[in-house]
């Protein structure tokens, strides 16, 4: 089944160096994401979106279902690396085959997870944490995640990109602690664990 490539770029802003750097990332991408997570069916879109940029990274990343990624880039900022645009595919990626079984986000608990397990796939391609995943969090927060994790009534942005009493990432950081410590109990990759209940990660 394929994976396709789509450039929303009617305005043209996205120059030789953006668009050389979307065709070697998603070369490079596409066989880890068939290897690693049986990956298919899947359409990435990149789009001119700079609100939707991790200013530390240069780009932004979204899959709101199963079958969909969208990259965001900002036409003026083209020092992302092609590194950094293959790991936000496979990150995006993992979310995808996640969101067919056992679901991505029904419940906090499951969000964080699924982030968790994304950003420790990014990890294991590229051997480095990414940033999202280095915050030193609280025990003030653990203790909150713990008592809403069954909850399916919570603000996503408060939890994973900051709110009043939770920083920014701390989600992030926190799913990602969880599901490194669970794969090296089992002895799998965050690829093989794709489709793995996040009840088991949830301790």
């Amino acid at each position: 089944m394929p994976i396709n490539k789509y450039l929303a770029n009617a305005s043209g802003e996205f120059g030789t160096e953006i668009l050389n750097k979307i065709e070697a990332g998603f070369k490079e991408a596409l066989p880890v994401m068939r290897d690693k997570l049986k990956a298919d069916k899947i359409d990435i879109i990149y789009v001119n979106a700079p609100k939707n940029v991790i200013s530390e990274i240069g780009i932004g990343g979204y899959s709101p279902g199963p079958y969909s990624i969208y990259v965001s880039l900002d036409p003026k900022l083209t020092t992302f690396s092609v590194k950094d645009m293959v790991l936000t595919i496979l990150h995006e990626a993992h979310h995808c085959m996640r969101w067919r079984k056992p679901g991505y986000d029904r419940t906090l608990g499951e969000a964080i997870i699924s982030e968790g397990l994304a950003t420790l796939f990014e990890e294991e391609y590229s051997g480095k944490t990414p940033i999202y995943g280095q915050v030193k969090i609280r025990q003030a927060e653990i203790k909150k995640a713990k008592q809403n994790f069954d909850k399916n009534k919570y603000s996503h942005s408060e939890w994973f990109f900051g709110g009043k009493d939770i920083q920014r990432w701390f989600a992030y950081t926190y799913g990602y602690q969880l599901s490194k410590s669970y794969s090296k109990k089992v002895n799998k990759s965050a690829g093989e664990l794709v489709n793995t209940p996040s009840r088991l990660f949830l301790v």
